[in-house]
């Protein structure tokens, strides 16, 4: 289980990590449910307070540890990311 505190600890030590890396978009904290899962949508049953780190990718082929500091690493591949026109 990790606290919101330790959550944000890794997640920095995460960005350092990952800094210059091609295919990362972004990186984050989202609340992860009693199994570890990640919570999606706005929905609260289940929840505990865990927290996990999400890791947004253009592609499955850049290289993310799947845990960093005991909290769990969430990878999730969005693609190429660019400006849309108004």
């Amino acid at each position: 289980m990790a606290t919101l505190e330790r959550a944000r600890e890794a997640k920095a030590a995460l960005r350092d990590e990952l800094a210059g890396l091609d295919g990362v978009t972004g990186v984050g904290i989202a609340r992860a449910d009693l199994t570890g899962a990640p919570v999606r949508g706005a929905g609260t049953s289940g929840v505990g307070d865990d927290w996990l780190l999400r890791v947004n990718v253009t592609s499955d082929d850049v290289a993310v540890p799947e845990t960093v500091d005991g909290v769990d690493v969430e990878v999730r591949v969005v693609g190429d990311v660019t400006a849309s026109r108004a």
